[in-house]
């Protein structure tokens, strides 16, 4: 069994993941709400006004979350280089780097998303450079599944490799890994407004188990050798 602080980190690392997806869906599904297509100057203006609440929360409540991702990374970096018996450093550092990319990539995103829904002035009175940002948003999602898929890979084959996550995990990791890498490829088409769909969605619903999978997994057995 590792150290008791690393133990600890481990465990905190699997709650922090679960808190972390909590907030995602809370803020992604519960308050979120997107303004209507092809919404006039003025209808914009209304939309922004209305939901101007709804965005400070969701974007500073995002933040919380990118320190759940940080504290996340730390723990599965523990878990798969330094409890078993083959050390898998520098796979595990690609899984850090894929963090940091992910963070990095969510903070870009969550800035674009506040000069187009909360610095009302500019976008509410050009129609047209609002749906650009808007779309831009989606392209910048799409990137963040693409980084998920770095954190993903890394941690996978860390796992896989020092037997310190299950097997199937890391399977369904490679699945993510795919599925993403696929969507990234065609990542030019969200923002034209076609559709990436079938990979997109592939990688985001197999990246959130992923993430839920490997945060239960943590929390309940993440320190057995």
């Amino acid at each position: 069994m590792p150290a008791a602080s690393e133990s600890s980190l481990i465990r905190l690392g699997g709650l922090a993941i679960i808190v972390g997806m909590v907030i995602h869906v809370v803020l992604n599904v519960v308050l979120k709400e997107f303004p209507p297509e092809g919404a006039t100057s003025s209808e914009l203006q209304e939309y922004l006004a209305r939901e101007a609440g709804s965005w400070a929360t969701i974007h500073g409540f995002r933040y919380l979350a990118f320190t759940c991702i940080v504290l996340f990374a730390a723990a599965l970096f523990v878990r798969t280089c330094r409890t078993g018996v083959t050390r898998e450093t520098g796979w595990g550092v690609v899984g850090l780097l894929g963090a940091a990319v992910f963070v990095t990539n969510g903070i870009v995103t969550n800035g674009v998303e506040i000069l187009a829904f909360l610095n009302t002035a500019p976008v509410s009175q050009s129609p047209d450079l609002f749906w650009l940002l808007f779309r831009l948003t989606r392209v910048l999602f799409t990137a963040e599944v693409v980084t998920w898929s770095i954190l993903i890979l890394g941690f996978s084959v860390a796992g896989w490799r020092s037997a310190t996550l299950p097997r199937w995990l890391s399977a369904l990791g490679v699945l993510q890994v795919v599925a993403g890498m696929t969507a990234g490829v065609f990542i030019a088409s969200a923002l034209s407004g076609d559709e990436v769909a079938i990979p997109l969605e592939v990688a985001s619903i197999s990246g959130l188990l992923w993430f839920l999978s490997a945060g239960v997994y943590l929390l309940a057995r993440g320190d057995a050798v």
